[in-house]
């Protein structure tokens, strides 16, 4: 699956997009106000690109990704991220309504995202995602985890 959109090329994720990914993550974790999932090595970055995933790229460079896997009762998103220069541009909801639609076997996709990461979460709720619990205490800082779920 390949698409165009208006912003960006829409693609299924490749082992050899791992680099550009983990600069992706690092610079949006250097960038955000509240921890934004474990620290990962590049080799376990490495390690979850041989899964599932989506990137959203332009001009050959990837902007935005997401990265899931089959937990057999769903579809878990364990990472996604957009570059900051890219924020704000709509590929993230692009990338996400491509999940939806093409997500195998009609799972339910499930996510959990820092309760003070106000701009996912609304990301997350204008693309149909639905807060189902929280883990307190969950994140570095002592932030909860909000977790959602769609389908």
């Amino acid at each position: 699956m390949t698409s165009v959109t208006a912003f960006a090329k829409i693609r299924k994720l490749t082992p050899h997009d791992a680099g550009q990914i983990f600069v992706v993550l690092e610079t949006a974790r250097d960038a955000s106000k509240v921890p934004i999932g474990p620290k990962w090595s590049y080799q376990q970055l490495e390690a979850e690109c041989r899964e599932f995933g989506l990137v959203a790229e332009r001009q050959h460079e990837i902007q935005a990704f997401i990265l899931y896997r089959d937990t057999g009762a769903a579809w878990e998103i364990s990472f996604l991220a957009t570059s900051p220069d890219a924020q704000g541009q709509g590929l993230m909801t692009t990338l996400l309504e491509h999940l939806k639609r093409d997500r195998p076997q009609n799972r339910p996709i499930w996510l959990e995202v820092h309760a003070g990461n106000h701009k996912a979460r609304a990301i997350y709720e204008k693309a149909g995602f639905t807060a189902t619990g929280e883990r307190p205490k969950y994140y570095s800082d002592g932030g909860a985890a909000v977790l959602y779920n769609y389908g």
